[in-house]
């Protein structure tokens, strides 16, 4: 998959993420320019890690167990960002949860091709 359909996955799922967040918390002030550099970055990450330089170029990084990897780390990082809207806010943890969104995207895409996601 080319990085641009990544990079527009990962944007949608950031609209996504951002609407939620704005739903549960209308009065929080969320530094968005900075959950969009990191789902950027998050969204081409794997393929900066594992370049493209021949058709099976997916390893580790491209692997179910950084999928299952990137699911719990998003959820975490999700949940404290929730929970850091009501007491403090923490952008820290509201971009780790932004790239970690990029990064989780980006192999669900990947598990889609016909190549899919190796063990």
């Amino acid at each position: 998959m080319r990085s641009r359909t990544h990079l527009m996955i990962g944007f949608l799922a950031f609209l996504a993420y951002g609407y939620l967040i704005h739903i549960i918390n209308k009065s929080a002030v969320v530094p968005w320019i900075f959950g969009l550099v990191a789902v950027v970055v998050g969204s081409v990450m794997p393929d900066i890690l594992e370049p493209a330089i021949t058709r099976r170029h997916r390893g580790m990084c491209h692997s179910r167990g950084a999928l299952i990897l990137m699911v719990f780390l998003f959820g975490v990082t999700a949940l404290t960002t929730i929970v850091s809207l009501f007491f403090a806010h923490l952008p820290e943890f509201y971009s780790a949860s932004c790239f970690f969104l990029g990064y989780l995207f980006h192999l669900l895409a990947d598990s889609l091709t016909p190549a899919g996601l190796p063990r």
